[in-house]
């Protein structure tokens, strides 16, 4: 059997990818010199092809579609195998995480344009999860990698609304994980990516909306506004990067994956910094899910950069007796284990400053770096806690349905600011 989807970039035809018998292949076509999509599928006149062990192409285009649960639901709502992802994408490749659209050959997306995504309209979707999919009644298939429920939308001053045909989004939305397990992630989310951009990680802009369920929304770095309207930006993660299955997200990561990741960036000492300061914040936050795709990088013809930070949460609070747990802090694990040592609480100070050699910066800097994130995360985090008050006070005061829930949040909130003052301690 052989299929067969174009690739496309706005309205650049990047190169046709094929799968014949289950052996999937990639060719550029020949006007697009631009760049290549991967370090792991360079531009060549020739197709690159898969072999049976390694497999750059089918794994770089995978990487493009929903993982776990996620994967299974769009599979379901399309009637469709959830193991086959040539399938998947063909069905929804429209709108995908990064740069491409994918489409059929001779097919093509009708005139841009968008239609208004009232409150009403997202909280009706968001009440049928997880049965369906956030993008059940979407009109544009999409697909967006991760193992959460998104949507992609477009925000501006018309408000929120979904793209249709060749509109790209501009947004991501989530609502709250529909798992108890993982209460108020929107809060979390917000408040931790909020924390980041005021201790010097470059994050995009995110703001919290309550439908009335909060959903989180988080502005692609992937695009960019000109005067031709909203333009795709090429975007990868780390695991397309390095050429890995997605499988390999946890399991390989390591030092030696962040620095081979800044070799490979057009600016590599300024990268392994923006690392360092990346590894550590998520040491001092408590994010126990730093995984490699969740490390995204933009594509133009200058080469790699490393991308703004993105999914940065607490999630070590959900381990910890604010959520009737008792994981914390002895029990609690990072995603990958730093210089051989994967339990947050054995994680100090000097092994960070170990981990900083590994990435090749000297001791010093990497020194006066922690102390600096040591000494303005808790002072932030309790700055942004009151303001959180404060604007729910206003919110609430428009809108006192929403009392209780915030309740729930702030109290989400404070236990996130106890566990940094925890780990801000342990890293003295």
């Amino acid at each position: 059997m052989r299929r067969e989807l174009l690739a496309w970039i706005d309205d650049r035809l990047v190169g046709r990818l094929r799968d014949e018998n289950g052996i999937w292949s990639f060719q550029y076509e020949p006007d697009w010199q631009a760049f290549a999509l991967c370090p792991q599928l360079p531009l060549q006149s020739g197709p690159i092809v898969d072999g049976s062990s390694q497999r750059p192409v089918q794994w770089y285009f995978d990487n493009l579609l929903p993982e776990e649960g996620q994967r299974h639901l769009l599979a379901q709502d399309a009637r469709l195998d959830a193991a086959d992802a040539f399938a998947l994408l063909s069905w929804y490749g429209a709108e995908s995480a990064g740069s491409l659209t994918l489409l059929a050959d001779g097919q093509h997306l009708p005139p841009g344009d968008r239609r208004p995504l009232s409150d009403a309209d997202l909280s009706r979707r968001i009440h049928a999860m997880p049965q369906l999919p956030l993008t059940h009644e979407a009109h544009k298939r999409m697909s967006l990698a991760g193992a959460q429920h998104k949507l992609a939308v477009i925000l501006d001053e018309q408000g929120l609304q979904e793209p249709v045909g060749a509109w790209p989004s501009t947004h991501i939305l989530k609502p709250d994980h529909p798992h108890e397990a993982f209460a108020h992630s929107v809060i979390n989310e917000w408040f931790t990516m909020r924390l980041a951009g005021t201790v010097g990680l470059i994050v995009p802009a995110v703001e919290r909306r309550y439908v009335p369920e909060p959903v989180y929304l988080i502005e692609r770095f992937d695009r960019v506004h000109t005067a031709r309207g909203w333009q795709r930006q090429h975007g990868i993660d780390a695991c397309q990067v390095l050429g890995l299955d997605r499988h390999f997200k946890y399991q390989a990561g390591s030092l030696e994956r962040l620095a081979e990741l800044a070799r490979l960036c057009v600016a590599p000492a300024v990268t392994r910094t923006r690392l360092f300061n990346w590894l550590a914040f998520n040491v001092l936050v408590g994010n126990t899910d730093a995984h490699l795709k969740n490390l995204g990088f933009l594509v133009s013809p200058r080469g790699l950069a490393l991308a703004p930070c993105y999914d940065l949460l607490c999630t070590a609070v959900y381990e910890s007796r604010a959520f009737d747990q008792q994981r914390w802090p002895d029990a609690t694990t990072l995603a990958w284990p730093i210089l051989g040592e994967n339990r947050l609480v054995a994680i100090d100070r000097e092994r960070l400053l170990d981990a900083a050699e590994a990435l090749g910066i000297k001791r010093s800097p990497a020194a006066a770096q922690l102390q600096r994130l040591r000494q303005r995360l808790p002072q932030q985090a309790q700055v942004l806690l009151e303001q959180t008050e404060q604007e729910n006070q206003v919110l609430a005061s428009a809108r006192p349905e929403l009392r209780s829930r915030f309740a729930g949040e702030l109290r989400c909130l404070r236990a996130i600011k106890a566990l940094i003052a925890e780990q801000v301690e342990r890293l003295a």
